[in-house]
C-alpha cells in the first residue's frame, strides 16, 4: 500500500425508525374519604417517557400515564375529581437496533375509553403512540492525500456533517403564587389543572445550556358558592444543564415533558382561600449538536504511480430541523339539552397520518373534545365528541424521517342557539424533520499495475469530450493534472462540452 495521510470524520447515522401503538389498562379508585361517582364528566389523559434504554436488538420504554378523573358525586351532585397515574413498560424488538443508540422520541395518547364499574372505580383503557428515532454517532479515517511520489490529484467535495457533542437530562422546578380576583368568591376546591410548556430560548456556553421558557396553567375550581370558575397562571423558568464540550458555536435541541403538577389552596392576608400555589416539575433533555463543513476527497488517482482509490459509500444526518404553525379545527354541534353556561373545553388533538406534498407536510388527524356545560335545569353535563382535521407544515430542503407533535393553543366558543355551539380549536403543530443524505468517502489507496497500452502513447493526443464527461473524468482517464489541461487548452473555466477537442498534454 502506498504511504496515505488520513484524517477522522466524526458523524451522525439514523439507525432506525420506528412507530408503536400499545394498551395501557388502569382503574381510578375513590379514595375513601371522596364521595362516590354518580357521572363521570371527563377523563383527561397526559403521558409521558420517564427513561429510555437501549439494548442490543431492544429498545425498552418506561413511562406513565397520567389520567385525571372529573365526575359528579352521588351524595350532593357537587363535582369533584381524582388524580391517578398508571405507570408502563413497552419495548420494541428489532435485531437490527443497535445497543449504541440514542433515541429520540415522542409519546401520545391516541384514544382513552373508561367504564363505571362501580360508584367507586373506574376502569380505563388509554392507547399510546410512540414515535422514535434511533441516531448512532459514528467516525471513519478518510485519505486526505499521499506521499509526494504519487503526484496525488484529488477531486473533493464540500460536505456538512452533524455529530453529537453530547446530551444530559436535568429536571426543573417552577413555582408561582397566583390570587383568585376580589370580585370572586373564595376556592372551595381544585378540580382540574392543565398545563402546556411554551420553550423560548435555548443559549450555549463553554460545557453547559441554559433553558428558558414558560409554563401555561390554566386551574379550573368550585368556588364556595359552587360556581365552577378557572384560574390562569404563567410561569417562567430558566435552568442550567451540564453538557460536556458544549461550545457557544453549537446547536441544541431541547425536550421538554411535564412531570408532576401540583396546587395547593391557601389562606390570604383575610383568611380567605383565594392563593394558589403553583409547582411544576419539567424534564428536560437537551441534545448538543456541532455541525462541520468539510472538504473530502471523493476520487483520486496518481500521476507517478498507479493507484485505485478504496471507496466507502455511507449514509449519514445531514440536519434535524423544526418547523410549526398554527391552525384552526372549527365545528357546530347539537346538544342533547339546553345550555345555560360552558363551564370548560377540554380539547385532545392526534396526528394519525402525514404525507409530503411538495414543500408542505400534510397532517391528518382527529381532535378529541368533552365539554362542561350548565344545562337548563342546572346540573353539570359532559359532551363528547371528535372532528376530523387536515392541515400543513411548511417545511424547507428535504425531508426523511419525521417526528410530529400537536397541542391545543385555545379555544373559543359561541352559542349560536339553546342547544347549538361552535367551536374554535386553535391547534399548535410542530414537526421535526431528519434529513439524511448519502456520502462517498475513500478509506485507503490501492498501487495498481499500469494498465495495458499505457505504455504506448503518442507524443501528441487529440481527444473528443464525449457526452456527461467532465474535465476531472478526462484528466484521471490520461493521468495529468487538471490546471495542466486547463492551462494546455487555454480553457477559460474548468467546463468542457460533448464534441469539443482538448488537446491532452501528455508526460513522456
Amino acid at each position: 500500500m502506498p504511504q496515505v495521510y488520513k484524517d477522522i470524520l466524526e458523524f451522525d447515522v439514523v439507525a432506525g425508525s420506528y412507530n408503536t401503538e400499545f394498551l395501557v389498562e388502569g382503574d381510578i379508585i375513590v379514595p375513601e374519604n371522596d364521595p362516590d361517582i354518580l357521572t363521570i364528566l371527563a377523563v383527561n389523559p397526559r403521558s409521558y417517557i420517564g427513561e429510555v434504554f437501549v439494548t442490543s436488538g431492544k429498545v425498552q420504554f418506561e413511562g406513565k400515564l397520567n389520567l385525571e378523573l372529573i365526575y359528579i358525586s352521588e351524595k350532593d351532585g357537587e363535582i369533584e375529581s381524582i388524580e391517578k397515574e398508571v405507570d408502563y413498560s413497552h419495548s420494541i424488538e428489532n435485531e437490527a437496533i443497535d445497543k449504541r443508540s440514542r433515541c429520540l422520541a415522542r409519546v401520545s395518547v391516541e384514544n382513552i375509553d373508561y367504564r363505571l364499574v362501580n360508584s367507586r372505580k373506574v376502569n380505563v383503557k388509554a392507547v399510546v403512540r410512540i414515535q422514535s428515532r434511533l441516531l448512532v454517532s459514528d467516525k471513519r479515517e478518510v485519505v486526505i492525500g499521499g506521499e509526494e511520489a504519487l503526484a496525488l490529484q484529488t477531486l473533493k467535495k464540500r460536505v456538512k456533517l452533524v455529530h453529537t457533542v453530547g446530551q444530559n437530562t436535568g429536571e426543573v422546578f417552577v413555582k408561582e403564587k397566583v390570587k383568585v380576583g376580589d370580585e370572586d368568591r373564595p376556592i372551595k376546591k381544585v378540580i382540574k389543572k392543565e398545563v402546556k410548556v411554551v420553550p423560548e430560548e435555548v443559549k450555549l456556553s463553554e460545557n453547559e445550556v441554559i433553558v428558558q421558557g414558560k409554563v401555561q396553567c390554566r386551574i379550573l375550581y368550585v368556588s364556595e358558592e359552587n360556581e365552577v370558575k378557572s384560574l390562569d397562571a404563567t410561569l417562567n423558568y430558566a435552568n442550567f444543564i451540564d453538557v460536556p464540550g458544549t461550545l457557544s458555536y453549537m446547536k441544541a435541541n431541547t425536550y421538554e415533558d411535564v412531570i408532576n403538577v401540583d396546587v395547593t389552596v391557601t389562606q390570604d392576608e383575610k383568611g380567605e382561600n383565594r392563593l394558589v400555589d403553583v409547582e411544576v416539575t419539567l424534564k428536560v433533555r437537551v441534545e448538543v449538536l456541532e455541525e462541520e463543513e468539510r472538504e473530502i476527497p471523493v476520487d483520486a488517482y496518481g500521476i507517478e504511480k498507479y493507484v485505485e482509490p478504496l471507496k466507502e459509500n455511507i449514509k449519514v444526518l445531514g440536519d434535524i430541523k423544526s418547523f410549526s404553525s398554527q391552525f384552526m379545527v372549527k365545528t357546530e354541534v347539537e346538544l342533547p339539552s339546553v345550555v345555560r353556561k360552558v363551564l370548560e373545553i377540554f380539547a385532545l388533538p392526534i396526528v394519525s397520518d402525514y404525507a409530503l406534498d411538495g414543500d408542505k407536510l400534510i397532517l391528518e388527524g382527529i381532535l378529541n373534545y368533552t365539554l362542561l356545560y350548565v344545562s337548563e335545569d342546572g346540573g353539570i353535563k359532559g359532551y363528547r365528541d371528535e372532528y376530523p382535521f387536515r392541515t400543513f407544515v411548511e417545511i424547507e430542503g428535504e425531508v426523511g424521517e419525521v417526528l410530529t407533535e400537536v397541542s391545543t393553543a385555545y379555544v373559543s366558543y359561541e352559542i349560536n342557539s339553546l342547544k347549538e355551539l361552535e367551536f374554535k380549536f386553535a391547534i399548535d403543530s410542530c414537526v421535526e424533520v431528519l434529513t439524511e443524505k448519502e456520502m462517498t468517502l475513500i478509506y485507503d489507496l490501492k498501487e495498481i499495475e499500469m494498465p495495458r497500452g499505457e505504455e504506448v502513447r503518442h507524443s501528441i493526443i487529440i481527444y473528443m469530450v464525449q457526452k456527461g464527461e467532465s474535465l476531472w473524468d478526462i484528466a484521471k482517464r490520461y493521468r495529468v493534472n487538471v490546471e495542466d489541461l486547463i492551462t494546455a487548452n487555454d480553457l477559460k473555466e474548468d467546463k468542457v462540452f460533448e464534441g469539443e477537442k482538448l488537446i491532452i498534454p501528455v508526460k513522456r
